[in-house]
């Protein structure tokens, strides 16, 4: 072989190989990786199986922690309720009472206006002796029907009664015209002008009236006129404000 002075030349080494050398290489490389996928497999099999287990027992703690949540909401549920209830049962209790207290009070003013109109009557030192007209009162019933009270006591410090007659008049327009129309003609059970009384201390005089639809009424007229040696007469207009009646 002829060599040329002056440049490198690279060695040529000849390696002898066994018989077989290939094929056991390519036995031992399969072998590698067989190994190392079983080496995988088993390592994430217990992997798993570890998370498996930290799973399990977490799902039973977060069951347990939802029973136990459960429980405690039914209890407040039940607690809210029977609270609820309570407290229903405290606003009717305190609605009974404001109302049976509103009751009393209403029954309390009536007895005290009671007991100021027989003191009235029965007070022989009171400068307003005689006949009296104490209340007039009227009260709607719809359809232009109103029912009507007029009460006459006797101030006095002796026992005699006293009699005479009452003229009721209602006041009021009639197309704009002032008109004064007498009871009889609103009062169906009413014949005369004047109606008698005769009492000691006092007499209710009511009814009914029916107003046409015509007339507006303004003013309600009772005139007393009674009989004797000491007759009086007294006058009082009572102007028409109806309660409950827009």
């Amino acid at each position: 072989m002829a060599v040329v002075k002056g440049s490198v030349q690279d060695e040529l080494v000849i390696v002898r190989r066994a018989p077989g050398f290939r094929v056991w290489r390519v036995i031992w490389l399969i072998f590698l990786i067989l190994a190392t996928g079983v080496g995988g497999y088993a390592l994430g099999y217990f992997d798993s199986r570890t998370q498996i287990k930290t799973l399990k027992e977490e799902k039973r703690y977060l069951t347990d922690g939802l029973r136990t949540s459960e429980q405690a909401i039914e209890d407040l549920s039940q607690r809210v309720a029977i609270l609820q209830k309570g407290g229903d049962v405290d606003r009717q209790a305190a609605d009974d009472f404001r109302e049976t207290v509103r009751a009393l009070s209403e029954n309390v003013a009536n007895l005290e206006q009671e007991v100021a109109f027989y003191k009235g009557i029965m007070a022989p030192g009171s400068a307003d002796k005689g006949l009296r007209i104490s209340k007039i009162e009227v009260v709607p019933l719809g359809n232009r029907q109103y029912s009507y009270s007029v009460m006459l006591t006797q101030v006095v410090d002796n026992t005699n009664f006293v009699q005479g007659e009452v003229a009721v008049n209602v006041i009021g327009l009639r197309n704009g015209v002032r008109e004064i129309v007498a009871l009889r003609d609103l009062d169906a059970s009413v014949a005369e002008l004047g109606i008698d009384f005769r009492f000691r201390y006092f007499q209710e005089v009511k009814g009914n009236l029916n107003i046409p639809n015509d007339f507006t009424p303004q003013q309600m007229q009772v005139v007393l006129q009674s009989r004797g040696k000491n007759s009086q007469r007294v006058e009082e207009t009572h102007t028409w404000n109806t309660p409950g009646e827009a």
